[in-house]
Parts: C-alpha cells; sequence; structure tokens
C-alpha cells in the first residue's frame, strides 16, 4: 500500500480531497528528497515532507479536525511565528511516557474488562449547539536544521463544530521542545527565526482570538460495532489502527456505547499490548496500550510505536503518543486531550 493510499485510509470521510484527481509526479518521491538534500546547506521555510513526515502527518494532522488535504498541509504548512529576537532556549527534551508495564503482555483481556465497567463521561449527559474539543500537542508542526536537528512547537487548540459542518477555533503558539539533547543544543544558538517564517493563524488573526474555518460536515459517528470497525481500518495493522482511534476521538463526541466498543475492537486486534498504568502530560492517571507501526518496504527504514492512553472510568481517551523506536528513540508526536463536550457557546 502506498503511503498516499494510507492517509487516504486513515482520513476516510473526514478527507475533503478524497475525489480530487493528482496528475502523476515525472520524479519518484525517493528522487524529490534527494534533489532537495542535494540543493546545500539553505534551510527550507517549511517542513519537508519527507516519507517518515506523512506517516506522523497521518496522526498529527488530525487534529485540525479533517484539515483540507493532509499532504498538501505537511508540504505547505510553515512553522508558527516566534519572537524575532534570539530568545533563550526555555523548551525541554520531550520524554516518552513511563510504562509500568515492561513486558509484551497482550492488551485484549485488560480491555474488555475495561469496556465493561465503564461509566458516564461528563459530557454523555450534556447537551449544546455544537461539540468542542480542547487539545494541547506537541510535534505537529517542527522546524529541521541542515543537520536533520529538529525543535516541535507546543500549540493549543479549541475547536468547535456545529450539526451543519460551520467550525470555529482558537490556536496558540505557546513554545518549543526537542526530542533529543542534541537538538536542543544546536538551537541554543541560533536565531529562531533563520528557519521559521510566519504561520498563516499567527498572522491573519491574534493568538487565541476565534476564527471561523471553512465549514466541514463530518457525518455522524456510527453505532454499530461493524461500522466502527470499518471506521477504525482494522484490516490495516494495529498501529494504524492505534492512529485511527486518536482520529476518532479528535473529531467527535464519542458516547459512552461507542467508547466501549472501541476498546472492544481493539480488544480483539492482534497487536496491541497492555501497559498498565500510566501518567499522560497534564498530570492525569490512565489506562494505556500501545502498538507498533512499520513503514511498507522501500519506506523510510523507521520502526515507531503508538501509544494510547486510555481513562480508567469512563475510557475516554486522555492522550497519545507517537514514539519513534529506530533510527532513533524520540517522541516526534504527542497529542492531550483536555477537555470534550458539548456547549451553546462560542469561545
Amino acid at each position: 500500500m502506498n503511503t498516499q493510499q494510507q492517509i487516504r485510509d486513515v482520513l476516510g470521510p473526514a478527507d475533503p480531497a478524497r475525489n480530487a484527481l493528482v496528475a502523476p509526479s515525472p520524479l519518484s518521491a525517493h528522487d524529490v528528497i534527494l534533489r532537495a538534500e542535494e540543493a546545500g546547506p539553505e534551510v527550507p521555510a517549511r517542513r519537508p515532507a519527507s516519507r517518515r513526515a506523512v506517516l506522523i502527518g497521518a496522526a498529527a494532522t488530525v487534529t485540525l479536525v479533517g484539515s483540507a488535504g493532509l499532504v498538501q498541509v505537511l508540504r505547505d504548512r510553515p512553522v508558527p511565528a516566534l519572537p524575532a529576537a534570539p530568545q533563550p532556549v526555555d523548551g525541554v527534551v520531550l520524554q516518552p511516557v513511563s510504562y509500568e508495564i515492561n513486558a509484551a503482555e497482550p492488551a485484549g483481556p485488560h480491555l474488555r474488562a475495561l469496556a465493561a465497567r465503564l461509566v458516564d463521561a461528563p459530557y454523555d449527559q450534556a447537551g449544546g449547539r455544537f461539540i468542542y474539543h480542547h487539545t494541547k500537542s506537541w510535534g505537529g508542526v517542527s522546524a529541521f536544521s541542515p543537520e536533520r536537528h529538529m525543535k516541535s512547537y507546543v500549540e493549543e487548540r479549541r475547536n468547535w463544530a456545529a450539526r451543519d459542518g460551520r467550525r470555529w477555533g482558537k490556536h496558540d503558539v505557546l513554545g518549543v521542545e526537542y526530542p533529543d539533547a542534541a537538538s536542543r543544543e544546536y538551537w541554543s544558538t541560533r536565531n529562531p527565526t533563520r528557519t521559521a517564517t510566519p504561520h498563516p493563524s499567527a498572522t491573519s488573526a491574534p493568538s487565541g482570538e476565534l476564527r471561523e474555518h471553512p465549514p466541514q460536515k463530518l457525518g455522524k459517528l456510527p453505532g454499530d460495532r461493524a461500522a466502527l470497525t470499518r471506521m477504525l481500518r482494522n484490516e490495516q495493522s494495529a498501529g494504524h489502527v492505534a492512529m485511527a482511534v486518536q482520529g476518532v476521538f479528535v473529531t467527535h463526541v464519542v458516547p459512552r456505547q461507542a467508547r466501549a466498543t472501541i476498546l472492544a475492537i481493539l480488544a480483539d486486534k492482534p497487536g496491541f499490548v497492555w501497559r498498565g498504568q500510566v501518567v499522560d502530560r497534564a498530570g492525569r492517571s490512565g489506562l494505556a496500550v500501545t502498538a507498533d507501526l512499520t513503514p511498507p518496504a522501500g519506506e523510510y527504514p523507521q520502526r515507531a510505536q503508538m501509544l494510547l492512553v486510555f481513562d480508567p472510568s469512563t475510557g475516554e481517551l486522555l492522550a497519545y503518543e507517537y514514539l519513534e523506536l529506530a533510527p532513533r528513540r524520540r517522541v516526534l508526536h504527542y497529542l492531550l486531550f483536555l477537555r470534550t463536550g458539548r456547549t451553546d457557546t462560542l469561545g
């Protein structure tokens, strides 16, 4: 399966460009990457769309609640604007979540037990005209040096969506963090504007200001197991299913029965490993599972691990982590679900 098809499968009906016809490129992705690397030491103003970045973006970009054209966003999305004057390095090295259980214990029995004892989430009995998601992420947008040192932008988003497809959002860039100590050391002596160009949300509206987005109707979350299984792309690897799970929670307000069904689907899917109790970056205790992700033959030689952290009472998704295992062990993307619900007000 090629990367383009993987992205389309992850987004499913949320992909607004799914019916668009794109002319084939005269060069292979490999040739394009080689040409870019041979072009000289000038650092691009935009994040390069490496094959690894496309896999990361399949999860990270879903945070935008169905952004128009995933691959195009990865190619053209500039990094956020930070202060123009050199700043002291205030970011830290992003550390992976620590597992309670490191052994490869199958997750099935634990997920079934969790599904059987779920209680209502705060939003299960609440009404409102809009669905609401408040998230915080690391690594959704990154800058790279010519030596491939990376810095990740910390972003906070609040998104509202109406039943008719209208959408609004608030976006804040809070700072930077780093996936490894070498990257932090490198960027500590560099002006952040050397590789950064203004992010559209930073130039078209003040930070934290409510903005209206183009309408996009996502459709109703299915209630039966067969339809949810198809939505989670269960025919693919467990790693890809984990990516699809975070996509469901970031675009929908998932009711209790659907949460239980999702847990049951994961319980029956080979490849999910039980990690026991963990603590997310917001300080909340949750129950975690992981699933490995290996790109298809011929793709970037990266091995990665997807982490899902569930609320031990309600089964809500609390956090999602994309951890590169090889060639280096480092966190490439991390997403916190801080609040989900329904409301009658915007802002």
